[in-house]
């Protein structure tokens, strides 16, 4: 499916160059973001959760090389992690305070005031706090993971996103929403303290954005 959307991206922007070679130059931006994080984690097995909300904020760079085509990098800080609901036992939550980085291609569409950009890419994220809060009466309830540390900092994955930006005078302003699925897992496979087969990280943002052409 993903393949698909994809072909069906490039080959778009590829018809769209075709009549747009002789009026383009190449073109720089710099922006911001700020919006939403909305996570939870993939686990194998599957453990029952709520979805966890937590804000985002960031800095983008935008080089468009080609009419449609450029690439993009942002920086990024804000939270995710997961809410286990554990019924009449009670609930875990752990927050993730995270930097994350995007190296992104960006296909463009649209018109000179209007345009839908599509973002595809790798990041790589460093874990800088983490929290925990334990709602569970009887500790024989806890999991082995409870009261310890994630045994890494970093995590890999991709993400993919789409907007509409409107193009002013004053700068551009647009509204973003993307997807990230981690690569790797939050704990180890095969250790004996740990049970899980996968543990990804899954993150839906969305919120606004400000970029300014340099």
């Amino acid at each position: 499916m993903l393949k698909r959307i994809l072909f069906s991206v490039v080959l778009l922007v590829v018809l769209l160059n075709l009549g747009a070679q002789d009026q383009f130059k190449p073109s720089t931006y710099f922006g911001i973001t700020a919006g939403f994080n909305i996570s939870r984690v993939s686990f194998t097995p599957t453990i029952k959760q709520k979805l966890l909300t937590s804000s985002s904020v960031g800095l983008v760079l935008r080089h468009m090389s080609e009419p449609h085509i450029g690439l993009q990098l942002e920086l990024n800080y804000g939270g995710k992690g997961w809410i286990e609901n554990l019924d009449s036992i009670g609930t875990y939550k752990r927050n993730l305070q995270v930097i994350s980085i995007p190296m992104l291609a960006v296909f463009i569409a649209g018109s000179k005031t209007v345009r839908f950009p599509f973002t595809l890419g790798p990041y790589v994220s460093y874990l800088k706090d983490e929290k925990e809060s334990i709602a569970v009466a009887d500790t024989q309830y806890y999991r082995t993971y409870y009261l310890k540390s994630l045994p890494s900092n970093w995590e890999f994955g991709f993400t993919i996103g789409l907007g509409i930006e409107l193009y002013t005078k004053i700068g551009v302003f647009g509204i973003k929403a993307s997807y990230s699925h981690s690569l790797t897992n939050l704990f180890p496979l095969n250790a004996s303290q740990f049970y899980f087969n996968a543990s990804r990280s899954q993150v839906l943002f969305a919120g606004l954005t400000y970029y300014i052409k340099l």
